[in-house]
């Protein structure tokens, strides 16, 4: 069974991937607009936040822990997890 903390920790490492996604030019060009294109509708940290406050039948923050609660040496990727000021461009061609 996944745990709140855990599934945070899940959601900001998998923002921060798709950033390196975003852009490691190394990777071809569709995998990187994918990753642009799911980061867009990505919940960013901030998000995380806000949903780990909504009332759920459990008790508050029965499915997420607030980002902050979770172990801040464990943040996943080179460039954190993805935030609302993040802005990723849409790659072209080189």
């Amino acid at each position: 069974m996944t745990m709140p903390n855990e599934r945070t920790r899940a959601l900001m490492w998998a923002g921060g991937f798709l950033i390196e996604l975003a852009l490691d030019r190394s990777l071809p060009l569709e995998v990187r607009r994918n990753a642009v294109s799911i980061a867009r509708h990505f919940p960013t940290i901030e998000d995380i936040s806000t949903m780990a406050l909504l009332q759920h039948p459990f008790g508050p923050g029965a499915m997420l822990k607030s980002p902050e609660e979770v172990d801040p040496t464990i943040e996943g990727g080179r460039f954190g997890p993805l935030r609302h000021s993040t802005r990723l461009t849409w790659p072209e061609e080189a």
